[in-house]
């Protein structure tokens, strides 16, 4: 664990009044796990779009992205790159479509290309989707 993540767990401790790290990383543990076993969209085709923001200038988080890429290339419809204003990151979105086992596939390697990825996305079954403009989807966030 970075110095940097622990400081951070360290203040979430005491900003949340939690009693250690280990409550935290055992609730964090608990909720990741939650996530993946729900089994709505579990053998259906499912939309993922899926955003990723890392530090500016981080080539090995970069690399790791692109391995990514190619890895689940069927997959992937659409991705882009940006930088945002003064340096102040990376923001890499994808917008990913197959079976939902492979999509929460793809989160969970997003997830693990190092610990300061942040990675938020959404979920919907694509048979049930509308294409009406401003509808929602439906969502599941991580």
């Amino acid at each position: 664990m970075t110095e940097r993540l622990r400081d951070d767990l360290d203040r979430f401790v005491e900003d949340h009044g939690y009693s250690g790290r280990s409550e935290v990383i055992r609730e964090a543990c608990r909720s990741l796990l939650d996530e993946y076993q729900q089994t709505e969209y579990e053998g259906r085709r499912v939309l993922g779009t899926i955003t990723a923001v890392f530090g500016y200038d981080a080539p090995e988080i970069e690399r790791r992205m692109m391995d990514v890429r190619h890895e689940f290339e069927a997959s992937i419809i659409s991705n882009s790159h940006d930088c945002l204003t003064d340096n102040g990151g990376c923001v890499e979105t994808f917008v990913v479509e197959g079976e939902y086992d492979v999509v929460l596939n793809f989160i969970a390697t997003v997830r693990g290309v190092d610990e300061s990825v942040s990675v938020e996305y959404t979920t919907a079954p694509i048979d049930v989707m509308t294409i009406e403009a401003g509808e929602p989807l439906g969502e599941n966030s991580g």
